[in-house]
């Protein structure tokens, strides 16, 4: 990066403006970065807290100011490397290549990069083929051991043997598939004649 390196920057703070040039300079493509420049500024902003603790007046707004240009800095890069990499996910799905930006990525990026990329093309697929089921579907299942799941829907089921529910269709899916559960069908016609 230009013969300076990132902590250097980061440590002395000379220029705020500076850093986020070097770092992002490029405003379509991810820049390389040091892949423990977050850890490094969080590390640096706990360190310069432990020393506002006991610092004297005039140290202790130095150090303030310090890690106000550090958050700041933090929330900056945070929100220009995290745009470029939902573009990039996005353009990975629809086909094109961002070799460079993938290959830019710190480790933690390419990890959120990939969840990304799961779920934007489990969106198209849903979109385009119609093959996700509605997260409010319900199935009607008897159960064939004690189980406790955490539901789709958020709520956790405690469920014993024999038990008769209702539950979200994801859920349901995963207990038949595993034997846990199985599925009771109701007819139509058996509904409307009980009402």
């Amino acid at each position: 990066m230009n013969n300076i390196k990132v902590q250097e920057l980061v440590r002395t703070l000379m220029n705020i403006d500076e850093l986020l040039l070097l770092v992002e300079k490029n405003r379509h493509h991810l820049s390389k970065i040091d892949d423990e420049l977050y850890e490094k500024i969080r590390a640096r902003i706990k360190e310069l807290e432990e020393l506002k603790a006991s610092a004297n007046d005039f140290d202790f707004f130095r150090y303030e100011d310090e890690i106000r240009a550090l958050r700041r800095l933090q929330r900056k890069i945070f929100e220009l490397r995290t745009g470029k990499i939902i573009n990039a996910a996005w353009a990975e799905v629809c086909g094109q290549q961002m070799t460079s930006d993938i290959e830019n990525m710190c480790s933690n990026e390419r990890s959120f990069f990939k969840r990304l990329m799961e779920i934007i093309r489990e969106f198209k697929k849903s979109v385009i083929e119609g093959e996700i089921r509605k997260r409010d579907d319900k199935v009607l299942v008897r159960i064939k051991k004690d189980v406790e799941i955490q539901g789709v829907d958020g709520k956790t089921y405690k469920l014993r043997k024999e038990d008769v529910v209702t539950l979200p269709q994801l859920n349901a899916d995963a207990l038949i598939k595993g034997g846990v559960a199985e599925r009771i069908e109701v007819k139509e016609d058996e509904i409307s004649q009980e009402n």
